[in-house]
């Protein structure tokens, strides 16, 4: 009864966060990331894959990738546990690693939609636009009506092309003014800060 709940629970967080709108089969799809429709092999693996997707609900990510690991060795063929994978390295800074697991699991579903948004995300972190372009395409072909994941991706890859476009902000120079008379330090020294001027 604790473990139904348990799973329960995990799936209506998962409802509640746009996050879980992972397509091929995830969170959003009715089923457990790779754990749906055929039944659960391993309550174990079952029950670490509803702790990892607890944990990165609440942006513990490091904490998370253990439990995705051991959930991956029960079910190494799962694209949507190879998914939280990249996502939770991208999230801590890790773009290869990320960039290899959205890799493997497109290379097991390659009509997983939210493997294809997240890796559009990677690539703007990667600053690849084009290659960010060619997943929003593949989105688009998977959602001709529309989905989540090409609109967050559409969003993130303006977004990106709106800061790419402003203007950087203008480095204030210090005003020659601000050097004390008789300062003979080389330019590179910054100058003293106001008020900072005291007898040597």
């Amino acid at each position: 009864m604790r473990k139904a709940l348990f799973l329960a629970a995990a799936i209506c967080v998962g409802a509640a966060s746009p996050l879980f709108a992972m397509g091929g089969g995830g969170m959003a799809g009715g089923g457990m990331g790779g754990y749906g429709g055929g039944g659960m092999r391993s309550s174990i693996g079952s029950d670490d894959y509803a702790t990892a997707v607890r944990l990165i609900h609440h942006e513990k990510y490091a904490d998370s990738i253990p439990y995705l690991n051991r959930a991956l060795q029960l079910r190494p063929n799962s694209a949507d546990i190879l998914n939280y994978l990249g996502y939770t390295h991208r999230m801590l800074g890790d773009y290869p690693g990320s960039l290899d697991f959205y890799q493997r699991a497109l290379a097991r579903d390659p009509d997983h939609k939210g493997a294809h948004e997240y890796l559009g995300e990677l690539y703007l972190k990667m600053h690849q636009l084009a290659s960010a372009r060619a997943q929003l395409d593949e989105l688009t072909r998977l959602c001709p009506g529309g989905c989540d994941e090409k609109e967050v991706l559409t969003k993130a890859i303006t977004d990106y092309q709106v800061a790419a476009a402003a203007p950087a902000a203008p480095v204030q120079a210090t005003p020659a003014s601000a050097t004390p008379a008789g300062d003979t330090g080389s330019s590179s020294q910054p100058a003293p800060a106001t008020g900072s001027s005291t007898s040597q």
